[in-house]
């Protein structure tokens, strides 16, 4: 099962912890689509850990509203599968 916990920053100097599963990495992607960025490997670090922070937080306000009152995430993840390696063309 996929972890992942985490640190926001606020400009005020602030900073809450969280931890969250597989519905915040959900709600990166629903957020995503919706506004046209990439989902999967090509998911920007940044957007996608803020986003999911949000989630995590039960944040009520607008995320672009509570985005510019963070100064910085930090997102780390546990459980993620290895990346298969690639079949032999030998």
């Amino acid at each position: 099962m996929l972890k992942f916990r985490g640190k926001v920053g606020y400009v005020d100097g602030t900073e809450e912890s969280f931890e969250t599963g597989t519905a915040a990495l959900a709600a990166y992607e629903t957020y995503a689509l919706r506004h046209g960025y990439p989902v999967g490997e090509n998911m920007p670090p940044t957007l996608g850990a803020m986003v999911m922070a949000h989630h995590a937080l039960g944040i009520k306000e607008g995320f672009d509203v509570w985005r510019d009152r963070v100064a910085g995430v930090e997102l780390e993840a546990d459980g993620i599968p290895p990346t298969p390696e690639a079949p032999s063309t030998a």
